[in-house]
């Protein structure tokens, strides 16, 4: 734990770097990403700023919507980068927290640098979006945390950046992109409340539909191989309903069966020939996929529901370094899960997440944990999905 004198000293210079990485990199960012974000004042008091999330590239966007500092929870996955790991550590200092598992130490940090006169952002909802949609996920954990804090609550919302750089995606794609703060409660407002209040204002004030928004409002997003990597999103074909099958190059991806379609400068859809594809948005394909899992692990009796082959299996030591464990295939089952040869029972797993675009990261009750990483495109959400459903099954 920091002395007093030690987190005055840090936050100097975090404040320092801070604001000059800001001034430097702001720029850049407007020119790369066409991003537009007014800056308001503040924050003045402790506060937590609650984001939606999706882009690597948000807790830059955020800080363009502030004059003053504030410091970010991060995933520690992206403590176990070496020399740039420990340029974040040095430079802005963020809150690891451990995707895959209740991290009562992050919650600890975070409520201490809070009472030392700090503010902090976080994504709520602890994943980029990968069908458009923000706002939907974020737990009553979150809600409760805020009251128990004692600070400000300010929401932030970013818009278009799902086209500009969906998290599926391989290519950075130029349109329009904006952030603001869309609402401010102080932390005497905010204990006012119920639980279920603070949630809903989080709620409302980072919800993004992305398509219902270019629906309204068409905006292109130019790019090239707009479509590449697509099969990490969408990996169920809804014309011969096999999973992992589609395959994306360019604009455009198929499926083995001869489904044909193309990814637009607007993020639509479009089946080759015209109208035969049954879905127009990630959204509602992503919707779709879902329903149609359930229905398939219920059917699936003691098969796996789905594989992957030529899969890396790691294991994780939290915030410093991956030991390789194997490779081979992966699998999932009712009851296992399997991956490089080893077996994993399903009730000894606590809880599956994503990093990034496709790494798998799983997490044993015994406090083991683990990821799984991909050479080629594939999808890690079907895992999470199903995992998820047997989870449901058991409640």
């Amino acid at each position: 734990m920091k002395n007093k004198q030690e987190t005055v000293k840090h936050s100097k210079r975090h404040l320092f770097l801070f604001k000059t990485v800001r001034f430097i990199v702001k720029p850049v960012i407007k020119l790369i990403f066409g991003y537009h974000c007014k800056a308001e004042k503040g924050p003045d008091r402790p506060s937590f700023i609650i984001s939606n999330h999706n882009c690597n590239l948000d807790p830059a966007f955020v800080t363009f919507g502030f004059s003053g500092h504030f410091y970010f929870v991060a995933s520690e996955h992206a403590f176990r980068k070496g020399f740039p790991s420990k340029l974040l550590r040095f430079v802005f200092d963020p809150i690891p927290i451990d995707k895959a598992r209740m991290d009562s130490t992050a919650l600890r940090e975070m409520f201490r640098r809070i009472k030392a006169g700090h503010s902090i952002c976080i994504f709520a909802e602890g994943n980029r979006s990968f069908n458009g949609v923000t706002g939907d996920n974020v737990g009553i954990a979150t809600a409760k945390m805020v009251r128990l804090s004692g600070a400000d609550l300010i929401t932030f919302r970013f818009e278009g950046v799902y086209f500009t750089t969906p998290r599926w995606g391989k290519t950075i794609r130029r349109g329009k992109m904006t952030g603001s703060v869309t609402g401010r409660y102080s932390a005497e407002e905010v204990k006012a409340m119920t639980n279920e209040q603070v949630l809903e204002l989080i709620q409302r004030g980072i919800r993004e539909y992305a398509y219902d928004r270019q629906k309204e409002n068409p905006t292109r997003y130019r790019g090239k191989k707009r479509a590449e990597d697509i099969e990490t999103v969408l990996y169920l074909c809804p014309k011969c309903k096999k999973i992992g099958t589609i395959r994306s190059e360019g604009n455009n991806f198929s499926c083995e069966c001869g489904m044909n379609a193309t990814y637009t400068e607007t993020g639509f859809l479009e089946g080759s020939p015209a109208g035969q594809l049954p879905f127009s948005t990630i959204t509602d394909w992503d919707k779709w996929q879902t329903e149609q899992l359930a229905a398939m692990v219920n059917n699936a009796g003691s098969e796996p529901v789905c594989t992957d082959e030529n899969q890396q299996l790691n294991a994780v030591q939290a915030a410093t370094e991956n030991t390789p464990v194997g490779k081979g295939r992966m699998s999932i089952s009712r009851t296992e899960f399997h991956c490089a040869g080893k077996t994993f029972p399903l009730k000894e797993i606590k809880q599956f997440a994503i990093v990034g675009q496709m790494t798998l990261l799983f997490s044993l009750k015994n406090g083991a944990q683990y990821e799984v990483c991909s050479p080629f495109p594939r999808s890690a959400t079907k895992y999470v999905e199903i995992f998820n459903i047997l989870q449901n099954e058991e409640i």
